[in-house]
């Protein structure tokens, strides 16, 4: 089961008067009006986590317009997830990612006629690219990292200097800013923050390629949302091709598919440069007085020809 969490963090915010609430073993500090985890804002090689009050949106805004920054944003929209949720999160973006830079969205479909237009803000573009709708959403999901590498990232190498590869069934909800940018970024899974990492669903089989020890652990990170560079992101995209093709050959499926061989690349492989709190991808059961990007109301029979088993995570 997940760990569920339920509290109200006292109003009285003031950075005079800091009131902690001990929860699962971490603490939330009150600073002001901004409410994140004392601990951790780094990680233990020296990566910042990304909260909201550990950054400044006006410098990092300042910067990357001086430096004329451009992000690229790769989301798939396949079978029913188009028609579900592709409109939402296109329209989202279009207001709250990396506002003020300019931006270039990737859509990878089956059916680029369907695509639906939306009003896009001054320096937005749209990229439509056609990929093959597999039989299964776990083949769609896995077989996404081959996409990435042949389709998206050599048109990223020339037009983009950051790209975020995203679900499509998120819907952004304030400003999700050039803080968020690093050369390989990772995304904390929510459902999983306050767990102990005894419970992270790593592949527990040392046959397939993805096979995480328990004890090298040390976060979950959630496959709906990664970035960086495009020469970091040829590199992650290929080397968790190369382990899901072989698990494939050998019979094996790991545990959550192609995000079981993302967390072995991030955790055993290349540690990421810049961590992402729960904030940037919420999962509406953690409570957060911030968030960013939110999970879309799931539809599973309809979106997916093969159901999740009860209490999984997408």
């Amino acid at each position: 089961m997940l760990p569920t969490l339920s509290i109200l963090l006292e109003e009285d915010c003031s950075s005079t008067n800091r009131r902690g609430i001990h929860l699962h073993d971490k603490w939330l500090i009150n600073i002001g009006a901004i409410c994140f985890p004392k601990e951790p804002s780094v990680t233990s090689w020296g990566a910042p986590i990304v909260w909201e009050g550990t950054f400044d949106p006006e410098e990092e805004n300042l910067l990357h317009r001086a430096h004329g920054t451009v992000v690229g944003l790769s989301v798939f929209a396949v079978g029913k997830y188009l028609d579900s949720y592709l409109e939402d999160f296109l329209d989202s973006a279009n207001r709250f990612f990396m506002p003020g830079l300019p931006c270039i969205v990737y859509i990878l479909t089956d059916r680029p006629l369907d695509v639906p237009r939306i009003h896009k803000r001054y320096g937005m573009s749209i990229t439509t690219l056609q990929v093959t709708n597999r039989a299964r959403w776990q083949d769609i999901s896995m077989m996404r990292m081959m996409d990435l590498r042949d389709l998206v990232l050599p048109l990223a190498h020339d037009q983009v200097d950051y790209l975020f590869c995203m679900d499509v069934d998120q819907i952004f909800t304030s400003n999700y800013g050039p803080e968020a940018l690093g050369d390989l970024v990772a995304q904390l899974h929510s459902g999983y923050y306050l767990a102990n990492r005894k419970k992270y669903p790593l592949e527990r089989n040392p046959l397939s390629v993805a096979f995480i020890p328990p004890w090298k652990s040390t976060f979950y990170y959630h496959g709906a949302v990664f970035g960086g560079k495009p020469t970091h992101l040829a590199n992650l995209t290929s080397r968790c091709l190369e382990g899901i093709l072989e698990d494939k050959k050998r019979g094996i499926e790991a545990i959550w598919h192609d995000e079981s061989h993302l967390n072995r690349y991030l955790t055993l492989e290349h540690l990421p440069s810049k961590v992402l709190s729960p904030e940037y991808c919420w999962d509406n059961r953690l409570w957060l007085r911030y968030h960013k990007l939110s999970w879309a109301q799931k539809n599973y029979e309809k979106t997916r020809l093969i159901e999740p088993q009860d209490g999984s995570l997408p």
